[in-house]
């Protein structure tokens, strides 16, 4: 029982309690099917529009986790005006990143991680399988984020959905673009852009000059040993 207690203590002291009773028991933008929550860590900016939804069950949300002690590095998720927000399973979205979904634009996604300093903009469509670890420093875009017109006002590069299946590692500095698919149990490696479709059980890395060859093995979560 006192463990219990000072365990409870401990994570007050770590979240943002304003915003964590806000979120969870007055926010109307935020539909909870089950007793998943959001938790704001400190440091945790948070903007939702009042006409965009966050759909949650299954897993928390677990927004700036990891922040190291005494550190002033903000995390940060925006919706803008009729976005939508998916989350089936929860997800940890450490520190220094940011998480944005624009306008009429839908985030759908099952349980993910996103480590330090990453950035996920969603402009039309970006679906999250079950288990994407997301490393430090990674990019993902479904949009050029700016418009570029022709002779005839006609726009030449519109949004296109990005699509990461069930467990996939992406590892530190990955962009990802538009219109990409990257299929279950695929491993993106670190340094590369991708902006092809990627099959499942695929390596795709620097060192192979960006060629996929089969993964044959099985990545976990599991640091390797020293």
């Amino acid at each position: 029982m006192v463990d219990k207690i000072v365990k409870y203590i401990h994570f007050l002291k770590s979240i943002d309690i304003f915003q964590f009773f806000y979120l969870n028991y007055f926010c109307k933008s935020v539909i909870r099917i089950d007793e998943s929550k959001i938790i704001p860590y400190k440091n945790a900016v948070i903007d939702i529009a009042s006409s965009s939804k966050i759909y949650l069950g299954e897993g928390d949300i677990e927004i700036g986790c990891d922040l190291l002690r005494r550190s002033k590095s903000e995390t940060k998720v925006r919706m803008r005006e009729q976005a939508i927000w998916i989350s089936t399973g929860g997800c940890k979205i450490s520190y220094g990143s940011t998480l944005e979904i624009l306008q009429n634009a839908v985030l759908d996604c099952k349980y993910f991680t996103m480590n330090s300093n990453s950035t996920l903009i969603a402009a039309k469509r970006i679906t999250l399988g079950q288990d994407v670890m997301i490393g430090r420093n990674v990019i993902i875009y479904d949009s050029d984020y700016h418009q570029i017109v022709n002779e005839n006002g006609k726009i030449v590069n519109p949004s296109q959905p990005v699509t990461i299946d069930n467990h996939v590692w992406l590892a530190t500095n990955v962009m990802v673009l538009k219109g990409v698919t990257i299929g279950a149990g695929s491993i993106i490696g670190a340094n590369v852009i991708v902006n092809r479709s990627i099959s499942e059980n695929m390596i795709l890395n620097v060192e192979y000059k960006l060629r996929q060859r089969e993964n044959t093995g099985r990545w976990d979560r599991k640091k390797p040993s020293l």
